[in-house]
């Protein structure tokens, strides 16, 4: 029998089924469910008489309702609004409802069937923050004359730094003739434009305050291209409140762009205009923090003359984080004692006081620091263990099955639904049911919900329920060995190793195999398209766009491609391939030494992006975790961390 049949067929025999009956179970919804993929596409295309043939196989299916939700999608603004209505009540809490009565809103919107409309806004999304559904719900006021509140409400809502969408038209249409923004109104969405850098915009709110305000618009835009250009001679400005505005505004971007020019010419208008001290403070924090993350010289200089309003964690952390890069211990020393004890008591400044007594020839004073993070488990846990030569502390405690439980669990409506919904392929429906369920449970519940996921094969749920349930030391629901033969046979095709891509999957993905990311990476290893396209024209496989990316074999193989890429990129240098796996070989490349090796410990921790530093450690304590899962051993994160080389010199 296939492995998640299998499964499914021993919690049904937890639940208390004999053997024939639970097969017999098994099989007939297995057959459901290839009924079912074969109906939904004929109903996301609106052909309902052919999927009535269909539905007496799918009697008793608890996935019926999704089928229906899927026609009326087709047919909004066609049927009877009742009938949406109803069936939306009836199955309130349901994965698809929300999408559904989401796109029934709009349809109410775009037919003008404004009482309708207003219920359902003022029901379901008048605490979501939806601007298209809120301004419909304006033009639904003003058409029903319910006026109370609104020009407030809308000038809300006109008040935003960037153009908003055509359906809020109307209702800004209405507040402009009722004299709701005045010029001060304006002026204040003026700026709010002006903040987020929609010169456009602002020019265009600006036409009807004058051409003073559309000048002083170019002048700020001006500034913000070329701010170099413009912060010259301090003779060329005058020390007004505008003045001094726009000078804040150029020495923010002239930091940002050439942050070693900004400091040479920051104390020569500082010393010219009254700026406020705040803002002193914010310009010279700004540029000292930029030249603490490009790795400039004088970074450690700029901060330390930083004054008691400019100080706060960031540059008290960069502080530190400059001279570990430089290894000056003494200067190290000084940082870490300038912390505050909550900052101090951090796994990362407590393993660097540990490393910093050890190189200055304190050794019992390290090994004492060193004893107590290493009784942790982490990525500086482990380093600190391997000072020690320690073992390291798994603190493993599994969760007992509860079979009473888990039986009771899998015979729930919710549970159940949320299963089929995984099994089926609407994975992203079944994400939201399960975790609708798990905030029925009480935390013993939901770890044994952690598990009956498990058995299921659905290891990011089992991830999250043992995380929800507090059950921290339970690490093969955290770390489940998803995949664990795709993942070893592309590793072992790669030349890399299988814990460390298991790592990196569960950085990227918490193994959710259709995860999207902002930036619009797919799948469990995060493959941007334009990166899987060119990885499957260099293993010769048919591109078949975007979704193959989906796929999880396709995606393991191709995510392991590229890992393998970055070790050869970087000499075998699995911290280094493991940052640009994160950040791109190019930031990297620019993040090495100038002179000299460094530690390993001390370039992860003195990268820029604190998410690439996060990221590192994260897969860095994974890979230990999955090796010692797999094998039972124990594999030492400073055997990956060799010294980090010194950029070569082009």
């Amino acid at each position: 029998m296939p492995l998640r049949p299998l499964l499914i067929f021993l919690v049904l025999l937890a639940a208390g089924q004999p053997a024939g009956a639970a097969l017999d179970a098994e099989a007939r919804l297995e057959a459901q469910r290839e009924v079912f993929r074969r109906a939904l596409p004929l109903a996301e295309a609106g052909r309902w008489g052919e999927v009535e043939p269909l539905l007496g196989d799918l009697q008793g299916y608890v996935l019926l309702p999704d089928l229906r939700a899927a026609w009326l999608r087709t047919r909004l603004g066609r049927i009877d609004d009742a009938e949406v209505g109803a069936f939306l009540a009836a199955h309130e809490g349901l994965g698809f409802a929300p999408g559904l009565r989401r796109q029934w809103a709009r349809s109410l919107a775009s037919r003008q069937r404004w009482a309708e409309y207003l219920a359902l806004y003022e029901a379901h999304f008048a605490r979501a923050d939806d601007t298209v559904l809120a301004c419909h719900a304006f033009s639904a006021r003003l058409a029903l004359g319910r006026l109370d509140g609104l020009a407030a409400a809308v000038r809300q809502r006109w008040l935003a730094p960037a153009s908003q969408p055509e359906a809020c038209d109307p209702a800004f249409a209405w507040l402009q003739r009722e004299g709701g923004i005045d010029p001060a109104t304006r002026r204040a969405r003026v700026q709010l434009a002006l903040e987020a850098g929609e010169f456009r915009l602002a020019r265009w709110l600006a036409r009807p305050l004058g051409d003073s305000e559309l000048a002083a618009i170019a002048r700020r835009q001006e500034m913000h291209e070329d701010p170099l250009g413009r912060l010259v001679r301090p003779a060329s400005w005058h020390d007004t409140p505008e003045g001094r505005e726009l000078l804040h505004y150029g020495f923010r971007r002239l930091a940002a762009t050439h942050p070693e020019i900004a400091a040479g010419r920051w104390p020569y208008f500082r010393d010219r205009f009254s700026f406020s001290t705040a803002a002193r403070a914010e310009i010279e924090q700004r540029i000292a923090l930029i030249h603490a993350w490009r790795h400039l010289p004088g970074a450690a200089g700029l901060l330390d003359a930083l004054p008691a309003a400019a100080q706060d964690e960031d540059t008290r952390a960069w502080r530190a984080r400059i001279a570990l890069r430089a290894q000056d211990w003494a200067a190290l020393e000084r940082a870490l004692d300038a912390m505050p004890a909550a900052e101090a008591q951090e796994p990362t400044w407590r393993y660097w006081r540990a490393r910093l007594l050890e190189s200055t020839g304190r050794s019992d004073e390290a090994r004492a620091v060193y004893a107590t993070l290493s009784g942790e488990r982490g990525y500086y846990s482990f380093l600190a263990a391997d000072h020690l030569n320690a073992p390291y502390a798994w603190q493993d405690a599994p969760t007992a099955p509860r079979d009473d439980v888990l039986a009771a669990l899998a015979q729930r409506p919710d549970v159940r639904r949320s299963r089929e919904l995984f099994l089926v392929g609407l994975e992203s429906y079944g994400r939201g049911e399960w975790q609708d369920v798990l905030t029925q449970l009480d935390p013993a519940a939901r770890a044994q919900a952690g598990i009956l996921a498990s058995r299921w094969g659905w290891h990011s749920r089992a991830i999250t329920a043992a995380t929800v349930a507090g059950a921290n030391d339970d690490l093969g629901l955290r770390f489940p060995l998803a995949w664990q033969p795709a993942f070893e046979q592309y590793s072992g095709q790669a030349g890399i190793d299988t814990a460390w891509a298991l790592g990196v999957a569960r950085s990227e993905s918490l193994f959710i195999p259709d995860a999207r990311s902002v930036a619009g990476a797919l799948g469990l290893m995060q493959l941007m398209p334009a990166t899987g396209r060119q990885l499957a024209r260099e293993a010769g496989l048919p591109w078949g766009g975007a979704a193959m990316l989906v796929d999880p074999e396709t995606n393991i193989a191709l995510g392991i491609t590229y890992l393998a890429q970055m070790l050869g990129r970087f000499g075998d240098h699995r911290v280094l391939a493991t940052a640009a796996y994160n950040a791109g070989p190019t930031r990297v490349d620019r993040w090495l030494p100038e002179q000299g090796a460094l530690p390993a410990d001390a370039w992860v921790d003195s990268m820029p992006y604190r998410e690439t530093r996060n990221y590192v450690q994260r897969v860095l304590a994974s890979e230990a975790v999955f090796r010692w899962r797999l094998s039972g051993e124990t594999a030492r994160l400073t055997d990956a961390m060799p010294p980090v080389p010194a950029r070569a010199v082009p």
